[in-house]
């Protein structure tokens, strides 16, 4: 029997109560310790840690600004319907990250500045960095924040029942506290542990999975041949190989290279070294998508064939698989991916607000005090604006607001190519133009 995903509340015991207060603590006391650990510093900023970021710290949240609640049902709705080929777009990823380690980081940290707008504009002169700052701002507002919290505010309410309302206070409100106190360092210190988490329960929920299909063996033979093919055919509809061979370069480069919220990271490292390294490790962390995502959706196709949605597959098997005891986890899970993309889309949001408009345009003398305190109103604002369009898409939705916004994503997403190529030929050309 298939149990509900609402049963997951039913089920909870003082054990998951337990799981879930424990890992609240101990993501407060990391925050704190990161936030106010160094009192004795008065050149603190919120936005590249003081340039203290060890490759450990990149890479563990570099993958968690780019792990979210929709990833995770993603990748297991895709491996319950199609197999594994949505690897490609994680182990294909290696290459684009590797640009960015040899190519892009060393002309970043180079030129010391504090975000992507800011370094196009040195090279192309002010207009140039104020049309790709207002640009990251709203793509980061619509995209990162608003679409991002809408999908966990929807997953926390299909599951445990709370209102949408509540569900994204909670969450935008338990996440804008890192970067409002600490900034990128304490989202770092926090992703740290939170990763480490995430690949703990994902890895549980795998083994568990194997364990009920009857191994690995009886896994890869209770699937159709081409579940297990990375690369489909020309006439595939969804998959074909040309399309990613050919087509997912463009976007890579564009996300991977350039957006502020994954290259952010890099900025804050110790050198550049410590830069290089941990670009380098956030692509062998892209290795254990297909074991700890994918996977679990074919496990789902092959223990519960029969799902009306394969959207379903990820909460699926959490409900059915994890025994009384362990589905406190799952919400740990939950708030860790949240948390993650959510606290560095806010740090990045405040990063461009603060050192490309306010301090550029708005107030040129500003202070170091003066930045930290703008900094902070604008991941204020950012949570406000966040929680007004999450709730705005979840409850006019009837009235296709929700298709009005994913069609202003998709403009964005054809923009962004554009302007990845033009920050390309930016580092590689030579001189200015």
């Amino acid at each position: 029997m298939i149990l509900g995903m609402s049963n997951i509340v039913s089920r909870l015991t003082l054990l998951d109560y337990s799981v879930v207060a424990v890992y609240l603590i101990v993501l407060m006391v990391i925050g704190y310790r990161a936030s106010f650990g160094n009192k004795n510093k008065t050149d603190e900023t919120l936005f590249l840690a003081n340039k203290s970021l060890g490759w450990a710290s990149i890479g563990f949240n570099m993958w968690g600004t780019n792990v979210g609640p929709s990833m995770l049902l993603a990748f297991a709705s895709i491996g319950y319907s199609t197999g594994i080929v949505a690897v490609n777009f994680d182990w294909y990823a290696f290459v684009f990250l590797m640009l960015l380690a040899l190519v892009f980081a060393p002309k970043y940290i180079a030129a010391k500045v504090s975000t992507m707008p800011e370094f196009m504009g040195n090279r192309y002169g002010d207009s140039t960095r104020n049309i790709l700052a207002w640009y990251a701002l709203i793509k980061m507002l619509i995209s990162w924040l608003s679409l991002g919290l809408f999908a966990g505010g929807f997953l926390v309410r299909q599951i445990l029942g709370i209102p949408m309302w509540q569900s994204v206070i909670v969450l935008v409100s338990f996440a804008g506290l890192f970067a409002f106190t600490g900034g990128l360092k304490a989202i770092a210190k926090v992703n740290v542990f939170q990763m480490l988490l995430l690949i703990g329960v994902s890895l549980i929920l795998t083994v568990l999975g194997v364990n009920k299909a009857g191994g690995l063996s009886a896994v890869f033979h209770q699937t159709p041949n081409n579940y297990w093919n990375l690369i489909h055919p020309a006439s595939d509809v969804k998959y074909p190989w040309y399309a990613i061979l050919l087509g997912y370069p463009v976007s890579a480069v564009a996300f991977f290279c350039t957006d502020q919220a994954m290259v952010q990271s890099v900025l804050g490292a110790k050198n550049l070294e410590q830069g290089q390294l941990g670009v380098n490790f956030i692509g062998w962390l892209k290795i254990l998508s297909l074991p700890l995502f994918i996977l679990t959706g074919i496990l789902c196709f092959i223990l519960y064939p029969h799902l009306s949605d394969p959207a379903l597959a990820y909460m699926t098997m959490v409900t059915n698989l994890f025994p009384p005891g362990m589905n406190g986890l799952v919400i740990v899970v939950l708030i860790a991916v949240l948390v993650g993309t959510i606290g560095s889309s806010l740090n990045s949001l405040s990063t461009v607000f603060t050192m490309d408009i306010y301090a550029e345009k708005i107030n040129p003398n500003a202070t170091n005090k003066d930045l930290i305190r703008v900094g902070r109103y604008t991941v204020i604002a950012g949570c406000l604006f966040a929680i007004g369009m999450a709730l705005a898409i979840d409850s006019i939705k009837g009235l296709n607001l929700f298709d009005v916004f994913q069609s202003v994503l998709a403009l964005l997403r054809r923009r962004w190519p554009w302007f990845s190529c033009l920050r390309f030929i930016g580092n590689v050309l030579p001189v200015k133009l």
